[in-house]
């Protein structure tokens, strides 16, 4: 899988990866622990297993590092937004201090991890902070504060923040951390590959899991894999048949910008607490110090133009960055739940032996630790006191109640969709434009490239039958159920869908 668009990280970070290529058969092979994604959780993970006897398997999709790993804003921090009012007041005291608890955890190991291994990854401890862009974001911030009380959490007020644009206030966490992500992984990527008790086998896809008595079966592209136990950290869960992952995570779009500012780089990572949110920070290296500015943010394969929400932090940065340089810019998916917790832990109650890490809501750096951690808990069975509220067989309809129907309301639009009659339009499509047309009584998706080829698709989502949108800004067509991405030729560039579209033949059309 090659995304639209790389990254900065890809491009400050390639020549680190020293990748071996297994050539040998994966069909029947067999492994203690299968680890299905190779990105910050499975690596992670693995890292933490690979001295324990187990003999460890990780497969995955795309080349290592063009997961979500690779287009992350990459801040390392227990400050999730406003996180923890919310979870005092709909859950617990210590439901809350559960939480907090598990990322401090994840960011102590992944500051042990550097420091032990010596990982050039551009770390930089810093401070986090949360800032307010209007009044009403004021009184959630200063809410906020008083939650870090209850739990013990050392923040502050900061009046006037370091920040370009309008900010009332913000609070702030010291001893945060940012970091070059893919430096860090592909770096873990490095130890992994010369441990002798891990295989890493990239460009794998997954497409199923069959659970035995005393094994799991998982059918892959490569042919099936034996294992006694299986972690699926793929970041959102493929297999249908169990857990109703599809009910219960929806996929939500942020877009990056990285930029070359004639300003001084200011200290700490920033970011707003309601929409229009803007997450902005500096990163710094050897090299140079660019601007990371993250926003755009909505529902995947809702929006009808995306480049609008590039426009949207273009806009930002000419306003309060003047001559700011673009260097690159790419988008993000990230997994959310209903109630705001991840999934960590077994996939279901009813199957022993499967682990799932999913549901991160954009803060999968400490997130994916803390379920590093605890995914090896629960493998060597150690007792922890931070990992209940992660369970991923809780039930919270009260919690869950508005984002679902929220939810539901979009899936149930997604299939309308097919219903809904569409133009015989064939003529009409613009080069570099998708549309879905009617063609001999049939809807087909059409993509038109500057060269006057067609490239038609069956514009139906091949993981549960949702009509798809097409995404102008990055060529691609999204799907707003459950966020499956395909590229023009139908080809699976993110799922949770295993199966690439059905590809339409048609005759082109003469020129008028």
């Amino acid at each position: 899988m090659k995304y639209p668009r790389n990254s900065y990280w890809h491009e400050s970070a390639d020549n680190i990866i020293k990748v071996a290529k297994n050539e040998e058969t994966l069909d029947d092979k067999n492994f203690d622990v299968l680890i299905i994604g190779a990105g910050l959780t499975g690596l992670t993970t693995a890292y933490l297993l690979k001295d324990d006897g187990y003999k460890i398997g990780i497969i995955d999709e795309t080349a290592i590092g063009y997961g979500v790993s690779g287009y992350t804003t990459a801040k390392i921090t227990v400050q999730h937004n406003v996180i923890y009012d919310y979870l005092i007041n709909n859950f617990s005291l210590e439901e809350a201090k559960q939480y907090l608890k598990a990322n401090e955890e994840g960011l102590k190991l992944i500051k042990t991890i550097i420091e032990a291994n010596n990982i050039q990854c551009d770390f930089k401890e810093q401070t986090s902070y949360v800032y307010a862009a209007n009044d009403d974001e004021l009184k959630l911030i200063k809410v906020e504060l008083e939650a870090y009380k209850k739990l013990g959490i050392d923040g502050f007020y900061e009046k006037e923040p370091a920040l370009p644009n309008h900010a009332l206030g913000a609070i702030g966490i010291r001893n945060q951390g940012q970091f070059n992500p893919l430096k860090y992984l592909y770096s873990l990527y490095n130890i992994l590959n010369n441990s002798d008790s891990c295989k890493i086998y990239e460009k794998v896809r997954a497409l199923n899991i069959e659970p035995h008595n005393g094994h799991i079966d998982v059918s892959t592209e490569a042919g099936t894999i034996h294992a006694d136990k299986v972690i699926s950290a793929s970041h959102y869960p493929f297999d249908n048949s169990f857990g109703l992952y599809f009910l219960r995570l929806y996929q939500d779009k942020s877009y990056v910008i990285a930029a070359r500012t004639k300003e001084k780089p200011f200290e700490g990572m920033y970011i707003n607490v309601k929409d229009p949110i803007y997450s902005i920070r500096y990163h710094y290296s050897e090299k140079e110090n660019l601007l990371i500015l993250a926003g755009g943010n909505h529902r995947s394969g809702e929006k009808e133009n995306e480049e609008y929400s590039y426009k949207e932090l273009e806009d930002f940065l000419n306003t309060n960055f003047e001559g700011a340089e673009i260097v690159s810019k790419w988008s993000s998916q990230d997994c959310m739940t209903y109630d705001k917790i991840p999934y960590i832990g077994l996939y279901s109650n009813s199957i022993d032996n499967l682990y799932v890490a999913t549901g991160f809501k954009k803060w999968g750096m400490t997130h994916s630790a803390a379920a590093a951690i605890i995914l090896r808990n629960k493998i060597l069975n150690i007792d922890d006191d931070f990992s209940e509220i992660f369970n991923p067989s809780r039930i919270t309809l009260t919690q869950s109640a508005k984002e679902f129907f929220s939810s539901t309301k979009s899936i149930l639009t997604g299939f309308l969709k097919r219903i809904a009659p569409v133009p015989d339009e064939l003529h009409g499509i613009e080069a570099g434009k998708g549309k879905i047309i009617n063609y001999k009584d049939r809807k087909i998706g059409v993509y038109k490239n500057e060269n006057d080829d067609y490239y038609c698709i069956n514009p139906v989502c091949a993981h549960l039958k949702c009509s798809l949108s097409f995404n102008e800004a990055e060529k691609t067509w999204d799907c707003p159920c459950h966020g499956s991405r395909y590229d023009i030729r139908g080809n699976i560039l993110e799922g949770p869908t295993v199966k690439p579209l059905d590809k339409i033949s048609i005759k082109k059309p003469s020129k008028m």
